[in-house]
């Protein structure tokens, strides 16, 4: 499988570097093009791909095309290279950006499949939204979930809900960052040199997720387990809870969704 990359942002170099290392292609069948020369020539070389001059020199043999330039920019890039996306797979990684819209830009020249992965699939451990657009067929909606399935989990989604996938799982892990980080900090403020801190505080969101993945139960019955009455943890929870955290999570939601409504809008 050839695969073209039209934009070398992070979700995009994370993508083709867990797409390496799960041997779904090889480098040398990988072409990236950027918005400038050096940025091009740059990630290749980091990556270790090929690099193309042109969108069109990128699309010339490619049977799959990954769209990961910035939302502003999408449909200008699609618009200039209609030709060379005749009957080739479109897999957009552009936040916000509608599957009707690239469809249009593209002059209805592609098949279309939106996606939403998550940062982890660089470790090959994230999680990617699909949403196939009806020019889609099912065996690209097949290879699509194999390709995805490569770098971590695959949930087919109507694409309506994407814009609350981007949220929660697209930005979720820059709230959990935020998370780890004040919590390493309550550990050194509390003695701990800043590397122990650091281990404490990823192991304990990390074996909270595998915890929910794992045995299939709800967070709210996990804390349960986890929270004595009168013990540490409820103290702790206690502090959360007057300070509003829940209600602090969700508003982030919120205005991480809204912000993907609004790009989908052109503002």
């Amino acid at each position: 499988m050839k695969i073209a990359v039209l934009g070398c942002g992070r979700m995009g170099g994370a993508l083709i570097r867990g797409i390496l290392a799960a041997g779904i292609t090889t480098a040398d069948r990988v072409t990236l093009c950027c918005r400038t020369p050096e940025s091009t020539h740059r990630a290749a070389s980091e990556i270790g791909t090929r690099a193309a001059t042109s969108n069109t020199e990128a699309l010339a043999d490619a049977d799959v095309v990954f769209l990961g330039v910035k939302p502003a920019q999408a449909l200008e890039v699609l618009a200039g290279v209609t030709a060379g996306l005749s009957g080739k797979l479109l897999i957009s990684v552009v936040t916000g950006i509608r599957a009707a819209d690239l469809a249009k830009a593209s002059g209805g020249a592609a098949r279309i499949i939106r996606t939403m992965p998550n940062t982890a699939v660089r470790l090959r451990k994230g999680v990617t939204a699909v949403a196939p657009h009806s020019s889609a067929t099912p065996s690209d909606l097949n290879l699509a979930r194999t390709i995805f399935s490569s770098v971590g989990s695959v949930v087919e989604v109507r694409e309506e809900d994407l814009d609350t996938v981007t949220a929660v799982s697209g930005s979720g892990p820059a709230f959990a960052l935020l998370m780890l980080e004040a919590l390493v900090q309550g550990g050194v403020e509390g003695g701990l040199d800043p590397n122990s801190a650091k281990i404490f505080a990823a192991g304990a969101l990390a074996g909270a997720a595998a915890l929910v993945k794992e045995t299939g139960e709800t967070p709210l019955a996990l804390r349960a387990e986890i929270t004595s009455p009168g013990g540490t943890t409820a103290a702790g929870l206690g502090a959360l809870e007057d300070a509003n955290f829940p209600l602090i999570v969700r508003s982030a939601v919120r205005a991480a969704r809204q912000r993907a409504v609004e790009l989908s809008s052109g503002t």
